[in-house]
């Protein structure tokens, strides 16, 4: 009778722990259904950028002369001028034979498009250097044993929700739905859950339509956080052996798609302890790689800059003049010499010119005909003047100080000055110029701290239909500031998003517009 007691007020005891701890577990799924994350207008953070700044000085001068040169490649067809004629700024020269400047125009695009390769190569070499693991000597011999090979080994399920999708999976509504666009097959998916190229494939040929959706708690009655709708009669057919991120519809590398399913890593192909190099000598490859990197920049943008003037010659294969002047040294066309001397000159005797220097960096996005802002250092005057000509070879005597780095190397353009009112002959005058790429004429520049890094990729927080966080992969460009990062896709201004820290910073959480006092 006592030991009956005694189990009965166990039993009660295990009951009410049962309760209380059903109270708890309750309570804290109630505190997280509430949690929120503020969000943000992309809009309202997005700051001002109209692009990258020339910053130059130069002294203003009245006896400027275009130098006219020809190539050993080039075929004079006609002169247009005699010496000492008087030409008009843009008056044309002399004639080269569009075929062989065309030739020449192709052959410099090859180089660029052979520049752009090698630079791909020499970017992929440096990644893989700086991933390179360091040769570190043991304390102790070590036997070399053979590798095993590891294979990626990805649960099917976790709980009612698929870790993967393949052509095994079964869609949990396969009772009433029969694949087409208004009763689609839907699956229940993990937050970072991937398909198989081969089940696209197989979408794909069946034309079926399929819903592959992520849910709260993995449960078919958990609220939808997002969903992947495919039309199977619409998709292009992936390769069967790809995989896709069902969350963000991306494809995943192998590194990516491991790290995110918690499986062991394969082989990436890096030097482990054991052999290699040594810490200090991949310093010395990585330092030297990242030379060649820039080598190779320059060389692109000074290719890209012959191709805009071969391109010119090939048009119509006419030499105009850039200034107003008279035409000096002028050589004869069926007896060139072949000392480097200038066929002509063209020495100016109207208006004023001005000299200055534009980065190595900047060099693709500065052409002839473009106009920069003038201003007297004297008399305060602005006014504005054409750019003429940017020469092929960098000069340390160009003023510029667009660039704080040192090792950049300056290119001397001209600029014709035409309204010289205000100005005279010797003085010296600042340079401006905003350039602005139209490229990316729409791209938005947020502080890095709304970008985290996941596997190489990078991503932001925001609010989808549901007002829920979701995960965004963005595409990211240039660093301005030092602290603003410009985001070339992936984003709009019409986006919310969240600062991705914190406790709320996670898929799923319900989302608040925030009035910005917090940011």
């Amino acid at each position: 009778m006592k030991n009956k007691k005694v189990m009965k007020r166990v039993l009660v005891i295990a009951i009410v722990a049962a309760i209380a701890g059903g109270g708890i577990g309750t309570g804290v799924y109630v505190q997280r259904s509430k949690m929120t994350a503020e969000v943000m207008s992309v809009a309202d953070i997005n700051s001002s950028y109209w692009g990258d700044e020339i910053s130059s000085s130069g002294m203003v001068t009245n006896d400027y002369s275009q130098t006219v040169e020809i190539t050993k490649d080039d075929e004079i067809k006609e002169v247009y001028v005699e010496e000492g004629q008087k030409v008009q700024k843009g008056d044309p020269l002399l004639a080269l034979d569009t075929t062989v400047a065309s030739l020449n125009f192709q052959g410099k695009q090859l180089e660029v498009e052979n520049l752009n390769n090698q630079i791909l190569i020499a970017q992929n070499e440096l990644k893989k250097l700086k991933n390179t693991k360091p040769y570190v000597e043991p304390s102790t011999p070590v036997t070399p044993q053979p590798a095993t090979p590891v294979t990626p080994q990805v649960q099917e399920m976790t709980g009612s929700a698929y870790n993967y999708i393949s052509e095994t999976a079964v869609p949990y509504n396969q009772d009433t739905a029969d694949g087409s666009e208004e009763e689609p097959y839907r699956y229940l998916c993990t937050e970072n859950a991937y398909v198989t190229g081969s089940f696209l494939s197989q979408t794909a040929e069946e034309g079926m339509h399929v819903v592959l959706e992520i849910r709260e708690n993995n449960e078919v009655s958990g609220e939808l956080i997002t969903a992947w709708e495919i039309d199977g009669t619409q998709m292009a057919v992936p390769d069967a052996d790809t995989r896709w991120s069902v969350s963000d519809h991306t494809q995943l590398m192998d590194d990516a798609s491991d790290a995110d399913m918690d499986v062991p890593a394969v082989d990436d192909g890096t030097i482990a302890d054991g052999g290699g190099y040594t810490q200090s000598e991949l310093n010395d490859m990585i330092a030297e790689q990242e030379k060649k990197l820039k080598d190779l920049d320059l060389d692109k943008r000074k290719a890209e800059l012959e191709v805009e003037k071969f391109k010119a010659k090939s048009t119509d294969g006419v030499i105009y003049a850039t200034v107003t002047g008279v035409v000096k040294n002028l050589q004869d066309k069926d007896d060139l010499p072949n000392d480097g001397t200038p066929f002509m000159e063209v020495t100016g005797s109207e208006g004023l010119y001005v000299t200055g220097g534009v980065s190595e960096l900047l060099l693709d996005q500065v052409k002839p005909g473009q106009t920069i802002n003038v201003s007297s250092w004297e008399s305060g005057v602005s006014c504005e003047a054409e750019i003429t000509e940017i020469k092929n070879y960098p000069s340390t005597e160009v003023s510029s100080y667009s660039e704080g780095n040192q090792n950049v190397s300056y290119y001397p353009f001209i600029a014709y000055i035409e309204d010289t009112t205000g100005l005279r002959n010797g003085e010296y005058v600042d340079l401006n110029m905003t350039l602005s790429d139209e490229e990316d004429g729409n791209a938005i520049y947020i502080s890095k701290g709304y970008v985290r890094t996941e596997n190489g990729r990078s991503y932001v927080l925001k609010a989808d239909e549901n007002d829920r966080l979701v995960k965004q992969y963005v595409k990211t460009g240039k660093i301005i500031y030092g602290d603003t990062v410009e985001i070339k896709s992936g984003l709009t201004e019409d986006d919310r998003i969240a600062f991705p820290y914190g406790k709320t910073a996670k898929e799923g959480i319900r989302v608040v517009d925030s009035d910005g006092s917090y940011y």
